[in-house]
């Protein structure tokens, strides 16, 4: 899905253009991703009044009702192009148009009154943005000295940190050097230190790395990743082979010697490196 850092990319380029504008109304192409909440069968045109982010929300606000978008795993925008096969929903304003596009057909639209907000799944139940400033380290101690489950598994919970996805979990891991399945209860506090301070370093350098790099808001910005996607690639670090490991149904990308499992025998990558000639 886009990210917490692709969000804070994409959030100004459509918040400048949208303020102040009426929305003349909206087309469903895939009625699979529209949810109306509201009970209003038609649309009235509605001036946006903001333009905002609460998690992986992105939400127009406008004068009487919401439209919360949750992108998911394929979802982006895209201004006035030729309308695609995966296009699901199209904002048309005065002179110019806000194509919602999901090849998965998984994103959601939401319209809703303010009061039906805690209605949408998962949107009420955000934890801490982990941008603002409440994001702090006696916060997150607080919260991982609770969890039991996996680091991985805890970087993802979105009611906990608000909001870290598959690519992000694997690139903050990789610079704390904690192997993904370690739990969160095994860490040290040095540990713990590390994985608070990397969220901020992988966040922050991520998203001045895709505000540099001025992708388009259909395009997904990876390249500066240094583990995610990259099996049986060399790490940036040592050398030594990406490996793919299965956290709970989802795939994690690390570094077997930048992030070993500290003797608890997931699997003996050095090992299978030594048979298969090193990297």
């Amino acid at each position: 899905m886009p990210e917490l850092p692709d969000l804070e990319y994409i959030l100004p380029r459509l918040r400048e253009p949208l303020v102040g504008k009426q929305l003349e109304k909206i087309e469903i192409f895939e009625p699979v991703v529209y949810r109306n909440l509201t009970g209003l069968q038609d649309w009235n045109p509605e001036l946006v009044t903001s333009v905002f982010r609460r998690g992986p929300f992105l939400v127009l606000e406008l004068e009487q009702t919401h439209l919360v978008i949750h992108p998911m795993l394929a979802g982006r925008f895209a201004f006035n192009g030729k309308k695609k096969a995966a296009t699901a929903i199209r904002f048309a304003f005065s002179d110019f148009y806000l194509d919602f596009i999901d090849d998965k057909k998984m994103g959601k639209v939401y319209r809703a009154r303010k009061e039906q907000l805690d209605q949408i799944p998962g949107y009420k139940k955000q934890g801490v943005d982990l941008l603002s400033k409440e994001f702090t380290e006696e916060y997150f101690r607080k919260q991982a000295a609770k969890y039991r489950k996996q680091a991985r598994v805890f970087l993802m919970d979105q009611s906990i940190l608000s909001a870290i996805g598959n690519a992000y979990a694997d690139e903050i891991l990789f610079e704390a050097m904690i192997h993904p399945k370690t739990r969160m209860n095994q860490l040290t506090e040095e540990q713990i230190l590390g994985l608070y301070r990397a969220i901020g370093i992988v966040l922050r350098e991520s998203i001045r790395t895709i505000e540099e790099q001025k992708p388009e808001l259909d395009q997904k910005y990876r390249e500066h990743v240094k583990v995610r996607n990259r099996k049986d690639q060399p790490c940036p670090r040592c050398g030594s082979r990406i490996r793919r490991a299965n956290v709970l149904g989802y795939d994690s990308f690390f570094c077997p010697t930048c992030q070993p499992d500290g003797g608890r025998g997931f699997v003996d990558w050095s090992s299978l490196e030594k048979r298969d000639g090193g990297s």
